[in-house]
C-alpha cells in the first residue's frame, strides 16, 4: 500500500492515519517469502497506524495483525493462529541523508544489516516489505495445537490424542539403534 505523506512533508498536517489490509502475494514491492508451512489467511495482513511529524522528523508507527494457517509441530494438524505486533520506523525523505555508511547499496539491495528506516519515494511510503520482514522474524519457530499435544505414533503414524493405537504394547526400537539393543541383551 502506498501511503501519501505529502501533507506531512509540506507541514500541513501533524499526522497521516491509515488502516488497510494487504495480501503479500499481490503487493507492489518485493517482500520476504513466508516459510512453506505458513499460509496467510483470506483476511490478509491488517495494518493500522499513523505516520507523524516529531520535531522535523517523520515516524511510521503501526499495529499489525496477521491471521495465518500452519501445521502443529507434533501431530501435523492444521492450526489457525494469530500474530500481532507493533512496528515503528524512521521515515527518511532524502536518501542522501543516510550518509556514506548506510547499509543500503545504490541499487536498493539489502546487504544483510537491518535498518529501521523507510524512504519516501515521490511523497509516498510503502511499508509492506518492512512489515513482511517483521512478520517472518516474529513467527514462532514451531506451533502446537495444544500445549500437551502427544504427537504421532513413531511406528504407525496415528494421532496419539485419538487414543491407543496398539503400538505401545510392543516396545518400538528405532531400526537405526537396533544394534545397540543387541549389545544390551548380550551383556545381560
Amino acid at each position: 500500500m502506498k501511503i501519501d505523506v505529502t501533507e506531512l512533508m509540506n507541514h500541513r498536517a501533524d499526522s497521516v492515519k491509515f488502516d488497510y489490509t494487504f495480501d503479500p502475494m499481490h503487493t507492489d514491492v518485493e517482500c520476504v517469502q513466508m516459510p512453506a508451512d505458513v499460509e496467510i489467511g483470506d483476511g490478509g495482513i491488517r495494518v493500522v497506524g499513523e505516520a507523524y511529524d516529531t520535531l522535523g522528523s517523520m515516524m511510521f508507527k503501526a499495529h499489525v495483525t496477521v491471521n495465518y494457517k500452519t501445521s502443529c509441530a507434533r501431530c501435523l494438524d492444521e492450526i489457525d493462529a494469530l500474530l500481532e505486533f507493533d512496528i515503528e520506523r524512521l521515515v527518511i525523505t532524502d536518501r542522501s541523508s543516510l550518509g556514506a555508511d548506510s547499509h543500503l547499496s545504490d541499487d536498493d539491495e539489502w546487504d544483510g544489516v537491518t535498518e529501521d528506516v523507510i524512504c519516501v519515494n515521490e511523497a509516498r511510503i510503502i511499508p509492506d516489505a518492512d512489515i513482511m520482514e517483521e512478520i517472518s522474524l516474529s513467527l514462532p519457530s514451531f506451533v502446537l495445537c495444544e500445549d500437551d499435544c502427544p504427537g504421532l505414533c513413531p511406528k504407525c503414524g496415528k494421532h496419539l490424542k485419538d487414543g491407543d493405537c496398539g503400538c505401545k504394547e510392543e516396545k518400538y526400537i528405532n531400526p537405526k539403534l537396533a544394534i545397540l539393543q543387541k549389545l544390551l541383551e548380550n551383556q545381560e
